[in-house]
């Protein structure tokens, strides 16, 4: 018995049907095969999908214990995370992962993974396109990657990356699940959070370029007012940190320890803090539709808990206060 829906934005199905929930998860997040193990409850799962732009999202809720075999084609990456108590055990290129609150897990195109599943899990899958990941990568190493991109299976969650990848998970999910299906394409706080998710896990997770990244020198002065000019023009944008490397012309590493060397942040630090201070002039001039969440979105924050702590950092009172003040007080 199953019950099912054809869009692709939220709820896709419930059903007892082994084989009919791997055909609806085989695009959507990873194509696979599985067995329900002897003793095991009756198997039931209920299937989300949310499409995005550059990454598909898929939340699955299964009863059932399961030995699961898998395998990404060429154009395809995938991260997996544990939303409850534990998702099971993953083999992947001679390693053991069990995926858990601690440890999510990475799997490259075209590499087998045996999975043993616990009896009752909920996974979220984020499902990257090929040519978003090595797009990305090609820019951030001022190069073409001719050998296939392949993660390390393993992403620890217990540390600074870890935190921020739950972040932005979480604000993956709030954007696609608020957003109209048909306004996804061309949403820019969507593009924003993949492009962050994207370098987060190009940096962050060991992969066959690590090394190539960590290479570092220094950058002219010239890279970094080019770099600097081109934040400034394009800070309304969802930008990556591969697209100012592209501009300043040197690797990821480069620029980084570069700007930390003469400007004390990273260059996303420092496009933060321009777009913080474009969101204070529109607080500080205010117009009759100006509003604090209007003018957060508008430059790039979409998480306004943090948003307004960041700013009150920076600027020593609340982004409301700035805005009550200059209402009070109106520009002549």
């Amino acid at each position: 018995m199953s019950q099912s829906s054809s869009a692709l934005h939220g709820f896709v199905l419930q059903t007892s049907d082994i084989e009919e929930a791997a055909s609806h998860l085989s695009d959507a997040a990873v194509p696979y095969v599985s067995e329900l193990l002897p003793g095991s409850s009756p198997f039931s799962t209920k299937i989300f999908v949310t499409e995005g732009q550059r990454i598909t999202l898929s939340r699955v809720v299964t009863t059932g214990t399961m030995r699961v075999n898998s395998c990404l084609p060429e154009d395809a990456f995938a991260l997996i995370l544990d939303l409850r108590s534990g998702l099971g055990v993953h083999r992947s290129q001679k390693q053991i992962v069990p995926v858990d609150s601690d440890c999510a897990f990475v799997q490259s195109p075209l590499q087998p993974v045996e999975v043993l599943t616990t009896p009752h899990y909920e996974a979220l899958f984020l499902r990257f396109t090929r040519d978003a990941l090595v797009g990305e990568l090609q820019k951030m190493l001022g190069r073409e990657v001719n050998t296939e991109l392949i993660f390390a299976p393993a992403f620890r969650l217990n540390g600074t990356a870890g935190l921020r990848l739950r972040h932005l998970c979480g604000d993956l999910r709030r954007i696609l699940y608020t957003t109209d299906q048909h306004s996804v394409r061309n949403s820019l706080p969507l593009r924003k959070i993949e492009g962050d998710l994207i370098t987060l896990l190009l940096q962050a997770q060991a992969h066959n370029y690590t090394r190539l990244m960590n290479r570092q020198h220094q950058a002219g002065s010239w890279r970094l007012d080019a770099a600097e000019q081109y934040m400034r023009a394009n800070a309304h944008l969802p930008l990556s940190l591969g697209d100012i490397c592209q501009v300043a012309g040197v690797n990821a590493r480069t620029l980084q320890h570069s700007f930390r060397m003469r400007r004390g942040c990273t260059p996303m630090e420092f496009l933060r803090n321009i777009r913080m201070e474009e969101v204070r002039k529109g607080l500080l001039d205010p117009g009759e539709s100006t509003s604090v969440s209007g003018e957060a979105t508008h430059w790039g924050f979409l998480h306004f808990g943090r948003f307004s702590s960041e700013y009150r950092a920076l600027f020593g009172e609340l982004p409301s206060e700035t805005l009550r003040r200059s209402r009070k007080s109106p520009r002549v």
